[in-house]
């Protein structure tokens, strides 16, 4: 029964999620459809690895291309995944060459079984090389496209809370995590988990909890670059959006500089929520990257920041204040969207806590 729990607990995590997303994939979106078929090739993974821990050799034997087209196919579409939240709003065909590898090695997996059986170890192990290549890959690539979308919504929006993905990072360090040891399992074999039933359950557990979590926090992340594109259609400024970072003009940039200020400090136009740049640039009558012109070269910052030093240095006012506001009160009357994101940027803007500052007074 332990050794069934054990075996069986992955497939049935996968199975459960792509169940779940299956049910209303006609009206997901594309990140959504890409998990789906991530959860969909690892339920045929997992399977294919019960099959081969039960001891089902001949089964298993007929299964192994099937089962190297998915081992080789699950960090290809996790990183696809990845482009779909950061980068790319639907299906790349540049993307489809990521696949060469599986669709190569499961097919010489299938021709070292029907025909040269004396290969089959050898497709194997050059199976697991190319595995070996593919995760490191996708965890680089992953992250930089994940940083590189962390830069343009920071770049765009005050409060990143429910934009970012903080959590694929977390993810991409278990993934390659559980890439090796996937490798080393792989190289110890059916017979030494046979031995040592406990031994198999750390790697089970570590790859269903894992499973779980990135179909959890999947089917709940709504935000992707899909809305940010939509989000960042300039209707309020003037002039095309492009970068204007080293053609600004100095006078111009001096005029810009002190309108912000002023719109800032003596107007608070921080107090607003979902404060954007495009609130900022329309409210001035002027193009949006002039505005992150002067807040990234003159303030040595991005949007993001720049908003929350205000609020910040607000939300400070309120603390100091003989009333003893509640930390919701100076979040909302401070512009910030939850009292996490004031603990957030209240920290990294002073190292402290507001209970600690309020103390410290």
């Amino acid at each position: 029964m332990f050794k069934d729990i054990v075996t069986l607990l992955p497939f049935f995590v996968c199975f459960f999620w792509t169940a779940v997303l299956l049910t209303d994939i006609k009206k997901s979106k594309f990140p959504i459809r890409i998990l789906t078929i991530f959860m969909t090739v690892s339920t045929v993974l997992y399977f294919s690895h019960a099959v081969y821990f039960y001891g089902y050799i001949q089964a298993y034997s007929v299964i192994d291309p099937l089962y190297t087209l998915a081992s080789l196919s699950v960090y290809p579409i996790f990183y696809i995944y990845i482009k779909s939240l950061s980068d790319e709003p639907k299906l790349s065909i540049g993307n489809l060459y990521l696949f060469l590898p599986a669709i190569a090695g499961s097919l010489l997996s299938l021709i070292a079984h029907l025909f040269f059986e004396q290969f089959v170890d050898v497709a194997g192990k050059l199976s697991r090389v190319i595995f070996v290549v593919q995760v490191p890959m996708c965890v680089i690539y992953g992250g930089s496209h994940i940083r590189n979308y962390h830069k343009k919504i920071r770049e765009f929006y005050s409060s990143t809370e429910g934009r970012e993905l903080g959590w694929l990072n977390r993810m991409l360090f278990l993934l390659f995590f559980t890439g090796v040891i996937s490798v080393l399992a792989g190289i110890l074999g059916r017979e030494y988990f046979d031995d040592n039933p406990v031994v198999l359950m750390i790697p089970s557990l570590l790859f269903s909890t894992m499973l779980f979590y990135i179909g959890y926090t999947g089917y709940i992340h709504k935000f992707s670059v899909v809305d940010f594109n939509f989000d960042n259609i300039d209707k309020g400024s003037n002039g095309d959006v492009k970068d204007t970072h080293h053609g600004i003009q100095d006078k111009t940039r001096d005029k810009l500089q002190s309108d912000i200020v002023d719109l800032f400090e003596k107007k608070q136009f921080f107090k607003r929520t979902d404060l954007r740049i495009t609130d900022v640039s329309s409210e001035l009558g002027t193009n949006r990257s002039y505005v992150s012109a002067v807040v990234n070269t003159i303030y040595n910052s991005n949007f993001t920041d720049f908003v929350n030093h205000y609020r910040v240095e607000y939300a400070k006012k309120l603390l100091k204040a003989e009333e003893n506001h509640i930390l919701d009160y100076i979040a909302e009357e401070s512009g910030f969207a939850s009292v996490n994101s004031l603990l957030r940027a209240f920290r990294k803007e002073t190292g402290t806590t507001p209970g600690q500052f309020r103390k410290m007074q």
